[in-house]
């Protein structure tokens, strides 16, 4: 985006925010509770979804209660059950990008996912045990802990401070100092995503059926006072893709869809992209499996294997649901034969029978938790068989964030796919005397068609693979790296580099097969006798059919394992 259209971007939010909120609203209200689950109470007054969130607030929850708070600058906190946070201070610029937040967590854990005013590093969250300053990024927060999912964070406490990186935590002990920044206690994030998580009969505040498509339409002529309006999300949680010319597709991407609105899109789909459309894509999963036992009968070590598979993503612009399917296998090796041979995991439901556990914000930004049935019984199942629990969730990942979070990320060529979406998930499950942890991620695209691969000529993709590594036991972390593939459509190959990832270059050539839209290949290390298998699909882009391409990579070597996946655009 030029710096002309940002500003322009920035102005007409700024506008959109005044029109709806008013001038005297807009000093006081900071944010709106995006999700509520029993009970939440700010300044004694019982929180419902949509309320609003004013300067000096104080929110306290029960033992059964969570509330997530989007405020103006899109800066997200979920506060966990049995926790009292009070909003000190908050003050943003829209048309600079500027301000400050300032909190004070005086029990409990919250989730603070960082908008525009924590980019610049005027963030901070009081505990009872230490100040966190938060720059970018994803924290874990707790009157105990601080943990720095993405981007930096530094935690002051005895006149000590420690600055924690992409995946680092310390731990907090009153009068005491920081501990030494260092990975997480075992299970410790997959117990934090449990903790923020909806539970059993517990949707955030939304009952059944409000989002209908005749609610969505009462609710825009209510805001309009006209029939047929459409109401901007100025508090939406990230901002819509750069609106392209002509000046009405601006309106267009932050607009709520209706089915009148919806036609204006397509009619425009080849310049721009629907802010929440209705679709199905498809695509695969890369990720780094743990199993271990608790029984004493059973090897007990941790076995991790490589979990490759396919990955189905249902987005209902209607309902405002999301319905993620990932099945695969995972690659065994030695003393791994304990692990799971297949797993199909389900995050989120587009069955309006169930509960949602799901949010489909725009189509840079949704998530989905693991899904129930009525009973609360899991929906995935591992080697096809029942498991007794199931927590984790799938999220997206934005150019933008991959760009401010990832170690190395400026030298990573991030994919600037248009129409291919991709992102975390973690999953952790119980089968008899089996815990298995998933850690990876996910990369979907709008299918294409057989007939529309070419049979001729030639073309170059470029974009980045990111994977969960594992090296000689240590603990896993994530490493980025840039990919290239030069497709020769009449030979039915293309010639693969992968640069920069984990300090290897690999290289090699794919094969299409005889779906010419799928390929696969093996790509060879220059690093510890490192081997890339990667497997892919072309995807539908603005411009081609196959204007994009996505896949999953499972990488090897001396005591190394890595499995992750690739997106890249035509160029």
């Amino acid at each position: 985006m030029t710096r002309r259209r940002a500003s322009t971007a920035r102005s007409v939010l700024a506008a959109l925010i005044v029109a709806l909120l008013g001038g005297s609203a807009m000093a006081q209200e900071v944010g709106k509770a995006s999700a509520v689950n029993p009970n939440a109470t700010a300044n004694l007054r019982t929180i419902t979804i949509g309320s609003s969130i004013t300067h000096k607030e104080r929110i306290q929850t029960t033992s059964a209660g969570s509330v997530q708070l989007l405020f103006v600058d899109k800066t997200s906190m979920t506060i966990g059950p049995n926790s009292d946070l009070t909003i000190d201070e908050y003050v943003y610029d829209p048309n600079a990008g500027s301000g400050k937040l300032a909190a004070t967590l005086g029990k409990g854990a919250l989730r603070f996912v960082g908008g525009q005013i924590s980019h610049n590093g005027d963030a901070e969250i009081k505990t009872a045990s230490a100040t966190v300053g938060i720059r970018g990024g994803v924290a874990l927060i707790g009157t105990n802990h601080v943990y720095a999912g993405y981007g930096t964070s530094t935690v002051s406490s005895a006149g000590s401070t420690v600055s924690l990186g992409a995946g680092e935590y310390t731990a907090l002990q009153g009068g005491q100092p920081p501990s030494p920044p260092g990975p997480p206690p075992p299970n410790f994030v997959l117990n934090q995503i449990r903790l923020f998580q909806s539970g059993s009969g517990q949707s955030g505040g939304v009952a059944r059926g409000t989002a209908s498509p005749a609610n969505v339409q009462r609710a825009e002529n209510r805001a309009t006072g006209t029939p047929g309006g459409s109401v901007a999300g100025s508090l939406t949680p990230a901002p819509p893709p750069p609106p392209p010319p002509p000046p009405v597709a601006a309106s267009l991407n932050q607009t709520i869809q209706t089915s009148t609105q919806q036609a204006a899109v397509n009619q425009i789909a080849q310049e721009s992209i629907a802010a929440r459309p209705s679709i199905t894509l498809s695509g695969f999963v890369g990720a780094l499996m743990t199993t271990l036992t608790n029984s004493s009968t059973y090897y007990t070590g941790p076995s991790t294997g490589t979990a490759i598979g396919t990955a189905r993503v249902a987005l209902d612009a209607t309902t405002g649901r999301v319905q993620a399917n990932f099945d695969g296998g995972v690659a065994h090796g030695p003393n791994t034969h304990y692990l799971p041979t297949t797993f199909n995991y389900q995050f989120g439901s587009t069955d309006p029978t169930l509960d949602s556990q799901s949010g489909y914000g725009d189509y840079n930004n949704f998530a989905a938790g693991a899904q129930m049935d009525k009973t609360g019984k899991p929906l995935s199942t591992i080697n096809g068989m029942a498991i007794t629990d199931h927590s984790g969730a799938m999220v997206t990942v934005t150019r933008d964030q991959a760009r401010q979070y990832a170690d190395g990320g400026s030298s990573t060529n991030f994919c600037d796919c248009d129409y291919t979406r991709w992102g975390l998930w973690a999953s952790q499950s119980t089968q008899g005397p089996y815990l298995d942890t998933a850690l990876g991620f996910w990369v979907a695209g709008r299918p294409t068609t057989a007939g529309e691969v070419p049979l001729s000529g030639q073309a170059t993709y470029a974009g980045h693979v990111v994977a969960n590594i594992e090296n000689g036991g240590s603990p896993q972390y994530v490493a980025t790296g840039n990919f290239s593939n030069t497709v020769n459509f009449g030979a039915r190959t293309g010639q693969v580099a992968v640069t920069g990832l984990d300090n290897t270059n690999y290289a090699g050539q794919v094969q299409l097969m005889q779906d010419p839209r799928n390929f696969a290949g093996s790509l060879a290390g220059d690093a510890g006798a490192r081997q890339m298998a990667l497997t892919g699909s072309f995807f539908r882009g603005a411009n081609s059919p196959v204007g994009e391409m996505g896949g999953a990579v499972a990488i090897s070597g001396a005591g190394y394992l890595g499995g992750g996946i690739f997106a890249a655009k035509m160029k």
